[in-house]
């Protein structure tokens, strides 16, 4: 046996060899498979996160389309001069306040919105006398750029 052991025929060396062979290609399988599922499962939860922040943002978006269309057809409506010729400021001002809390000032379109309503919260408060012209034009571009705000989120 010891003469056997100690020069093996070529039969055992290459038994010798199959085995390790296998076990070098069990390793490197193995190892490429792990890779593989983490590759797979890193991109999957990626992808799932973009898939559900885009959601959630096109809710809070759509949410606060409803919340600041309803906001400013109230204000525009109850500071129309020919419908109410004396606006009362206790729900004008609130309406305003409530607009203004809604927009974000680094928005450029946002920041127009915001200053046609402090523009017309002056007129309609009677802070600056302003005709019944000008209280329309007023009327008019704020509801060119509360349209603009709130079709062009991204500007």
């Amino acid at each position: 046996m010891k003469a056997v052991l100690s020069k093996p025929d070529s039969t055992v060396v290459s038994a010798y060899i199959t085995i390790g062979g296998m076990f070098g290609v069990a390793a490197v399988t193995a190892i490429t498979q792990w890779l593989v599922t983490k590759s797979i499962i890193r991109s999957e939860h990626e992808r799932l996160h973009t898939q559900l922040s885009s959601d959630f943002k096109l809710g809070q978006f759509s949410k606060w389309q409803d919340e600041f269309l309803t906001t400013i057809s109230e204000l525009l409506a109850s500071t129309d001069p020919e419908v109410h010729p004396e606006p009362k400021r206790e729900k004008v001002v609130p309406l305003i306040q409530k607009a203004q809390l809604l927009l974000n000032l680094e928005i450029p379109v946002h920041r127009k919105v915001n200053g046609l309503i402090n523009e017309l919260g002056l007129a309609v408060n009677n802070w600056e006398v302003r005709g019944l012209s000008e209280v329309l034009g007023i009327h008019g571009r704020l509801l060119e750029a509360a349209r603009d705000a709130i079709y062009l989120p991204g500007r």
